[in-house]
């Protein structure tokens, strides 16, 4: 649980693998943009892993905005945002984790068959911003799981809203 910077990609190719074993089939992606971000690179990296692992992705869309990963099955439905982990100063983390936070919220619609996702870093100051500024009952009320990206290990630990984090 350290302060290592963790590009965005590595959180949303690890959530895609995880939610490919869990049975879901990836229908699209959104591949973050910014400086320093190569969008192409990015892209290929995340393609040639999914390939490595035999998930399909003829069909999966790359969208340039919307839920960063949306994965179906049955009728069930995942929208989830990614967020890696800059070398920012603490303050510029917290504004980054609240932009995360309010994107994640905005795919919440009152249909049945949705599941909220919020992926990143396992990382002490995250995990402290999640433990203070997402309420249980938040958690539970929107079906809001939190994903952490075990770094060295390269996997997802996933936290049901029930299940505290």
């Amino acid at each position: 649980m350290s302060s290592e910077t963790v590009p965005e990609i590595e959180v949303l190719i690890a959530t895609s693998l995880w939610l490919h074993s869990e049975g879901w089939r990836i229908e699209s992606v959104s591949i973050a943009r910014g400086p320093g971000i190569d969008t192409y690179e990015d892209k290929q990296k995340l393609r040639a892993k999914l390939s490595e692992a035999q998930v399909p992705i003829d069909h999966v869309q790359f969208n340039s905005s919307g839920a960063d990963i949306t994965a179906q099955k049955d009728s069930i439905t995942w929208r989830i945002e990614c967020k890696g982990l800059g070398g920012g100063t603490p303050q510029t983390l917290r504004n980054n984790f609240d932009r995360t936070l309010a994107s994640t919220v905005s795919y919440f619609d009152r249909r049945n068959g949705l599941i909220v996702g919020l992926a990143m870093p396992r990382d002490y100051n995250y995990i402290s911003l999640i433990r203070s500024k997402i309420p249980q009952a938040l958690r539970e009320a929107i079906n809001l799981w939190i994903l952490l990206y075990n770094a060295d290990e390269k996997t997802i630990d996933a936290y049901a809203p029930n299940n505290g984090v």
